[in-house]
């Protein structure tokens, strides 16, 4: 009989905390010491093929900074406005701590294979393949540690134009005419605004 422990699969016990004890991908471990080292994190997207470390290097990352932390699988919340309140609803709160992180985990990209059961059987598919109507994606739930079955959403927005921006920093950021952002307006209030409509503000606080 197994005592009281806070993880039962060896891959959360026996997760690394630390730079020092995360094995492989050097160059990758290098970036990320001088971010932690000069508390400056970007935004980073992590890919890769499965088992390289990408969820531990996150979770890595989170626990070695001083920050409010939102751990959001997509391959369990896959409805993207539901996503989307969640970021919105966490990013807009006052927090406890220096940074707020979101690690949005398990985002699959055209090609991957996906494990679905149809018609009853188990077959892997490109995820583009996917049939939202009947068939279910296998997924793990962290929360009770179990491999479960679940509908699937698949959101695709097709090609859009891509904006360029220079932020007070001089970073450069890339996304979509639709993308949302925390400004402030002439009586600074905080406003939610697109990119369509950042030229009407003047100071940005922040990408939703």
């Amino acid at each position: 009989m197994f005592g009281n422990n806070e993880h039962t699969l060896y891959v959360e016990k026996y997760r690394p905390d630390n730079l020092k004890d995360y094995i492989g991908n050097e160059s990758v471990k290098e970036k990320v010491k001088i971010y932690l080292e000069s508390g400056d994190v970007p935004h980073l997207l992590l890919y890769g093929t499965a088992g390289t470390g990408k969820t531990t290097l996150a979770k890595l990352i989170a626990k070695n900074i001083d920050c409010d932390l939102m751990y959001i699988n997509a391959s369990d919340e896959n409805n993207v406005d539901t996503v989307r309140e969640k970021i919105k609803n966490f990013a807009s709160t006052i927090g406890f701590r220096q940074w707020k992180l979101i690690i949005l985990d398990e985002c699959l990209a055209e090609g991957t294979l996906v494990t679905v059961l149809r018609n009853g059987e188990e077959v892997k598919i490109p995820i583009e393949l996917l049939d939202e109507n009947s068939d279910l994606v296998k997924s793990f739930n962290i929360e009770s540690s179990q491999i479960e079955w679940q509908p699937f959403y698949l959101w695709d927005k097709g090609d859009q134009n891509i904006w360029e921006l220079e932020l007070e920093n001089g970073e450069l950021v890339k996304c979509t005419g639709d993308h949302k952002w925390f400004v402030l307006d002439n009586e600074n209030n905080i406003k939610i605004v697109t990119t369509k409509e950042l030229s009407d503000y003047g100071h940005i606080l922040s990408p939703i």
